[in-house]
């Protein structure tokens, strides 16, 4: 029937014994969605989007928001509080340190790869994923003059800093009026 209904329905429309055409739920393919993340405009939420729902992390100075990818996709998890993570890294080793040439493929950090971004009314930042090279960005500006008639504007500098997804997870967590982004290293156990 469907195979009937693709081949007169052109015909009828140009007859114009058809109206437009109307997709309906039923005829529409699905297709997989990658999944996202985004900043809220106060910046005080991180948003992971998934195919039907965003579900909101709140940034916050006890605990750190987790950013990393499971099975290429972006996944995204709150970490255990300050005391929770001292007693789990108890008997750990530790792991090296980090310097910004490491952490970072794009942008500038200080010297163990931490980015710290300030959050001022005149500034906007937000977090992008991209699939293809399975890296996170942080984009912003601190000042942002949008005036329409300013006698000397302002020019626009953005910012950009890219994160290595695949060697790095990355803990968010905001502190007075400012973003922290931190690296860990992924850490790989051997199953034996």
């Amino acid at each position: 029937m469907s195979f009937i209904k693709n081949i007169l329905a052109p015909l009828l429309r140009r007859l114009r014994l058809l109206g437009p055409e109307t997709a309906r739920y039923n005829d529409l393919k699905a297709y997989p969605m990658v999944n996202s993340i985004t900043l809220s405009t106060d910046m005080n939420t991180l948003y992971l989007i998934d195919a039907d729902r965003a579900i909101p992390f709140a940034l916050q100075k006890e605990k750190m928001i987790l950013v990393g990818l499971l099975k290429g996709q972006i996944a995204v998890a709150t970490s255990l509080s300050a005391d929770e993570m001292a007693d789990a890294t108890a008997g750990s080793t530790g792991t090296s340190e980090l310097s910004a040439t490491d952490t970072l493929l794009r942008g500038e950090a200080n010297k163990s790869g931490t980015v710290k971004v300030e959050v001022t009314p005149k500034g906007q930042w937000t977090v992008v994923f991209n699939r293809l090279f399975q890296s996170m960005a942080l984009i912003g500006a601190v000042e942002i003059n949008p005036g329409l008639v300013s006698e000397d504007p302002d020019p626009f500098r953005p910012k950009v800093f890219v994160f290595n997804l695949t060697e790095f997870v990355i803990g968010i967590n905001r502190v007075d009026n400012a973003l922290i982004f931190t690296p860990f290293r992924r850490v790989v156990k051997d199953v034996g």
